[in-house]
């Protein structure tokens, strides 16, 4: 009987010791955003008072639910989607609209079984329309789950 639960207590310490291979590693961050921060001509951060809306476009051409919408926002941070080009269409307060398109490449990238995979993207080209937008411009192509700036979207410099 002894040798029975000293044999039984070897065990039970045995398993508790071996690492199980449930353990998850994922990140706590498996979404990949598009980061956009706003500046003037002469590269200072900008912001808008009143609200900013940013609303997805399908392929199709038809429009998909507000992604973001923000008051003094000086950046903003967007999914892509997995289709090869993404459409963002910007609604200032006074309802002037400016397109942006993002055409990009999309990159599987698995982590483990527990965690699935994530898509990244690597940026090919930007375009926009300029009706308030001066310019944009890719600072950071590989848009992965880490934040950080991937686009400098400009405006006209306001006199001070």
């Amino acid at each position: 009987m002894r040798r029975l639960l000293f044999s039984g207590g070897v065990a039970v310490a045995a398993l508790l010791l071996v690492p199980s291979c449930e353990v998850e590693n994922c990140p706590p961050n498996a979404l990949s955003y598009a980061c956009f921060n706003l500046k003037d001509a002469n590269g200072r951060n900008v912001s808008f008072t009143s609200a900013v809306s940013v609303i997805g476009e399908t392929e199709a051409g038809g429009k998909d639910t507000i992604v973001n919408k923000q008051a003094n926002a000086q950046s903003f941070s967007l999914p892509l989607s997995y289709a090869d080009q993404t459409r963002f269409i910007l609604v200032y307060p006074d309802q002037t609209t400016d397109t942006i398109t993002v055409t990009h490449r999309n990159i599987p990238h698995f982590m483990n079984i527990d965690c699935g995979s994530m898509m990244f993207h690597e940026v090919r080209a930007v375009q926009t329309t300029r009706h308030l937008i001066d310019s944009i411009v890719i600072t950071n192509p590989h848009i992965d789950n880490n934040e950080k700036e991937n686009f400098q979207i400009y405006f006209p410099a306001v006199a001070d």
